[in-house]
């Protein structure tokens, strides 16, 4: 430990004698604390839990010591004239095994020095990762400003690239790191009918020497991480956080056997078009159903092409779509010029009332009207829980106030005849509680003859007396059949 120390006093001397002297620090500030995770420390020397751990420099820069790694962390830094103007506060760390990553603002005078033996490197901002395994050490710059230094040689180390100090290595020269994977086919737009949708079916080419590939999703109005997730595979299937309407950005990168990771590639843009259903409308993951001349509106099109089946061209996208001719519609999404389309079938609801009036030669006031009505579905749908049958009665032009009865699936009523002058029409017409039209019938009522009547009121005044029907008695049994 003696000789790492010297080691680092030497690193921060040849800076010193490198940069000059001619300017002054600003004050001291305060050291770094641990924030998460935590370990142990023997004689200074700290060495991370399972767990790992994250030390929080004053000006908001982090180091993420992994799990087990072992390290020192000195507390007062160093200033260092690394650029023109005031020094830089520099804090220094000794990595003895394991790996550190090191994150600093872009904005503020604050570095971080890490010895590795006898290969150190300064990241002056942005994202660097440092790594010791057995006689093996390596600096990588995953997104920032970092030099090495070896013997009094210094370098820059561009970002995706990293040094490497082995047997093999001596000379830790410059390489460029594990190359970043390219986004293949897949889809790039969804739907999403409900409030969130969970985005999926990524493909990638591979990468070679790739142990595995870390994929990350950004909301690109505010730049927050929606999702990161590592696989071994070249796809990713599984749904990711759901998301709301909006635009978000991919990114992927591959990671060696070391853990080591590259370049995130470049960032792909993806889509997700809002869906909002007219009332009764509803939708699963195959369709969009509406009611007859419903419409359903999308949001987040803006910049997008659309078309439909039957089209043969794609024009501006439009916000709101209804069911062409109050059939099967197949509508498509895509980017301008591009090949991936995104498609949204919508399709009649499917459900229907099924009224029935009787009887079909009913005259008034002898016969009583009997309404039935039941909910049916096409073959092939279900019908949705949340659909109520609302039936209104009309005689003529006015409406009948009825109260009808549930039994199973059917609502039941009986209309009595009426004490207007006659013919009678009799209409029914069903909808839902969202005024979506469900079916109808119509019975016609002719007036029943004044001699009809009269024979009726006879008939019911002198009830002819009861017949009798004679006992009955059990038939004899038939007789037993032969034996043989």
């Amino acid at each position: 430990m003696r000789l790492r120390l010297r080691c680092v006093t030497c690193v921060l001397g040849a800076v010193l004698c490198v940069s000059g002297s001619g300017a002054k620090a600003e004050p001291a500030p305060r050291k770094p604390t641990v924030v998460s995770g935590g370990g142990t420390s023997t004689g200074g020397l700290f060495t991370a839990s399972a767990a790992g751990a994250v030390f929080e420099l004053p000006n908001r820069g982090r180091l993420l010591v992994a799990p087990h790694a072992t390290l020192r962390v000195f507390t007062v830094p160093q200033a260092l004239a690394l650029t023109s103007g005031a020094r830089t506060w520099t804090w220094s760390l000794a990595l003895q095994s394991g790996r550190v990553d090191v994150e600093l603002p872009a904005t503020g005078r604050c570095a971080v020095l890490a010895n590795l033996g006898k290969l150190s490197g300064i990241i002056t901002s942005g994202h660097a990762a440092f790594r010791v395994e057995g006689n093996e050490a390596t600096a990588v710059n995953l997104g920032g400003e970092l030099r090495t230094v070896l013997a009094d040689h210094w370098q820059t180390v561009p970002e995706g690239s990293l040094a490497t100090l082995s047997p093999e290595e001596p000379n830790a020269a410059v390489k460029p790191g594990i190359g970043s994977p390219t986004l293949e086919g897949g889809q790039r737009m969804w739907f999403s009918p409900n409030e969130t949708v969970a985005m999926h079916g990524f493909r990638w080419g591979n990468v070679a020497g790739a142990e595995r590939y870390d994929l990350r999703v950004r909301r690109l109005s505010d730049g927050k991480l929606i999702d990161q997730v590592s696989t071994t595979r070249t796809d990713w299937q599984p749904p990711l956080t759901p998301v709301t309407p909006g635009q978000y950005g991919l990114t992927l990168r591959a990671v060696d056997a070391r853990g080591l990771e590259g370049r995130w590639s470049t960032e792909a843009a993806l889509r997700v078009i809002g869906v909002v259903l007219p009332p009764g409308g509803y939708s699963d993951q195959q369709a969009i159903f509406l009611g007859v001349g419903q419409q359903v509106r999308f949001t987040n099109t803006e910049g997008l092409e659309m078309t439909y089946v039957g089209a043969g061209k794609y024009f501006p996208a439009a916000q709101a779509v209804k069911l062409y001719r109050g059939q099967k519609t197949v509508i498509g999404f895509r980017m301008p010029g591009a090949f991936e389309t995104a498609v949204a079938e919508l399709e009649p609801r499917g459900i229907f009332a099924d009224v029935r009036i009787g009887p079909q030669r009913a005259l008034w006031p002898r016969d009583p009207i009997s309404i039935d009505v039941r909910l049916r579905a096409t073959a092939g749908r279900n019908i949705p829980a949340f659909v109520q049958m609302i039936p209104t009665v009309t005689l003529g032009t006015e409406p009948v106030d009825l109260t009808f009865e549930r039994t199973g699936d059917t609502l039941h009523a009986m209309l009595p005849p009426s004490d207007t002058p006659g013919p009678w029409v009799v209409r029914v017409d069903v909808a839902d509680q969202y005024g979506v039209a469900l079916g109808h019938d119509f019975l016609e009522v002719a007036a029943e003859g004044r001699r009809a009547i009269e024979q009726r009121g006879r008939r019911s005044a002198h009830p002819l007396p009861p017949v009798e029907t004679p006992e009955r008695r059990p038939a004899p049994e038939p007789p037993l059949a032969a034996s043989n």
